[in-house]
């Protein structure tokens, strides 16, 4: 399967965001390449990717959202919302991968990757031009 890569179309102006949403996908591609090893420790790899990844999405929207509230963005309840959606659908994949013990389809490498790219662009880059406007006005009320 392609691997995602990162755009400047994705960049929200804010470098430890920036930076976060490369390692995210960097994390994705991972879990990726890790459905594409050997049936036979294709279980582990997955598994061990996948949790790595999980651990990652939490840590990110914790940072993110600190950030929101830092900076009083308007629309913090709705992108709050977004990500809690996300982590919902992500912990219920996770509980399914665990109970089932077997590898996963690809269903849920395009629903990250759709999801991410979509997200970014719909809603970061938002809150990013949100801040680079309060940047060029001084206003940081």
């Amino acid at each position: 399967m392609n691997n995602l890569s990162w755009s400047e179309d994705y960049s929200v102006h804010v470098s430890a965001i920036d930076n976060e949403h490369r390692l995210l996908i960097s994390l994705i591609n991972d879990f990726g390449q890790a459905m594409d090893t050997q049936e036979n420790v294709q279980v582990q790899i997955v598994g061990d990717t996948l949790e790595r990844l999980s651990r990652y999405i939490y840590r990110h929207f914790e940072s993110e959202e600190r950030f929101l509230l830092f900076n009083n963005y308007p629309e913090f309840d709705t992108h709050k919302s977004e990500h809690t959606e996300l982590l919902g659908r992500l912990e219920r994949f996770v509980a399914r991968f665990t109970l089932e013990k077997r590898a996963v389809n690809e269903q849920m490498l395009l629903f990250l990757k759709d999801w991410l790219v979509r997200h970014i662009i719909l809603h970061d880059c938002k809150f990013g031009n949100y801040y680079r406007d309060k940047e060029l006005t001084g206003r940081f009320d």
